[in-house]
């Protein structure tokens, strides 16, 4: 599992890449010509095309290889055998990408506590929480038991109309679960912190769920768009953004938030036809990171060497696989079978992953680090005098498969 994970993490990387950068160029004409909310909910795209990438093995992987042999000779149970692999590189690869997401996670941790403390004492009242300075909130606090946390002097600045207008946009961060979103964005951002595009998009979505945000809020009370843009006015800029906080505002261009407030909603057609083409865009996406499986995933050679006990003819088999292959052989109350996951460990080098079943029973799951074209061997002691099983095979790349493989 642990080889496995680079090989994972650089598919969710080229996936959420690749999905991000669509989302840049698109998400400005959807919230112009369509509607802010459908620029929001596109951003789904990015966690469905990285559940394509990490379902390429089950979904998209070419079928395994089927070697059906002669059967073998009868064999009891068996133990495990050691396999010889040393992580390497990749060890401390994956070293090097805990620590940066440990220290990522610890930086937001870090920043949301400052914030936490930066309101002071909460003193609720009237379901609202009121921080202890003028300078906290209006913000939606919480994932499980949330808060509309608003200023020492809510009720001063802003006018009743005001008041109503800040918590209704804060109720709709919470009724669409925007916080448990941008915890997901979070650690999102902990586990790519190699990649800027990450980084570069996480502000931009935050923008897009505020403009969502407003433009529902709008929908609802289509007569207050100018008391909505004066509240906007009367809150302070500059509050940072930490997981979990929905902020009324905060970084985000003050005057684009208020020139889409005259923005009108669209026709019933119009959101239609944004929405099949987000939908478009999303089947394309998903499509592309599950067909980049076939592009991407090596084909090798493999020449297997079988042997039952001592005495038996060893049993010669070629095979052409892209990754993964089976091997089953013998009929009755003796049935062998192997299953096979080849996994490229650098460019002269694979690691092999097996599982030995006798009668449908697993009974060893062997793994080598293995060069390209070198042999490598797998035994497995026989029990109570019952023959064992041996294997060697020599993987190479397809092609440099010998005629008739």
């Amino acid at each position: 599992m642990i080889n496995s994970l680079p090989d994972l993490l650089l598919r969710l990387t080229i996936s959420a890449s690749a999905a991000i950068v669509l989302l840049l160029l698109v998400r400005r004409p959807l919230r112009q010509r369509i509607d802010a909310r459908l620029a929001y909910q596109a951003w789904l795209i990015v966690p469905l095309a990285m559940a394509a990438a990490a379902l390429q093995p089950l979904f998209a992987a070419p079928v395994k290889a089927l070697v059906l042999l002669p059967a073998f000779g009868p064999a009891g149970s068996a133990t495990e055998a050691l396999s010889a692999a040393n992580p390497g590189f990749t060890g401390w690869l994956l070293l090097a990408w805990a620590c940066g997401a440990l220290a990522t996670l610890s930086l937001f941790c870090l920043s949301h506590r400052a914030f936490v403390r930066s309101l002071g004492t909460l003193t609720e009242r009237g379901g609202l929480a009121y921080a202890a300075h003028t300078t906290g909130g209006p913000a939606l606090l919480g994932l499980w038991r949330q808060k509309i946390v608003v200023p020492a002097d809510f009720e001063q600045r802003y006018s009743a109309a005001e008041q109503a207008l800040i918590i209704a946009h804060e109720q709709v961060h919470a009724q669409r679960a925007d916080a448990a979103a941008n915890i997901l964005l979070a650690l999102m951002q902990c586990a790519f912190w190699f990649n800027p595009l990450v980084h570069l998009a996480a502000p931009r979505f935050r923008f897009d769920q505020e403009l969502a945000c407003d433009a529902l809020v709008m929908r609802r009370h289509p007569a207050q768009r100018r008391t909505y843009a004066g509240a906007m006015m009367k809150t302070q800029a500059g509050v940072s953004v930490t997981p979990s906080v929905c902020h009324w505002q905060s970084c985000h261009p003050l005057k684009e938030r208020i020139m889409h407030l005259q923005q009108t909603s669209p026709t019933p057609s119009r959101r239609m036809a944004g929405r099949m083409l987000v939908a478009a865009l999303a089947a394309v996406t998903v499509f592309g990171a599950l067909a980049a499986r076939a592009e991407s995933t090596p084909g090798y050679a493999v020449a297997m060497t079988l042997r039952v006990g001592s005495d038996a003819a060893p049993q010669n088999v070629n095979i052409l696989t892209p990754a993964d292959f089976s091997v089953r052989s013998g009929a009755g109350e003796s049935v062998w079978s192997g299953d096979f996951s080849i996994t490229a460990a650098g460019t002269d080098q694979v690691f092999i992953r097996s599982k030995i079943s006798q009668n449908g029973k697993l009974v060893s799951e062997p793994g080598m680090l293995t060069r390209l074209g070198a042999s490598s061997a797998i035994k497995i002691p026989g029990a109570e005098g019952k023959p064992g099983l041996a294997l060697e095979l020599t993987v190479t790349p397809a092609a440099q498969a010998v005629p008739g493989a």
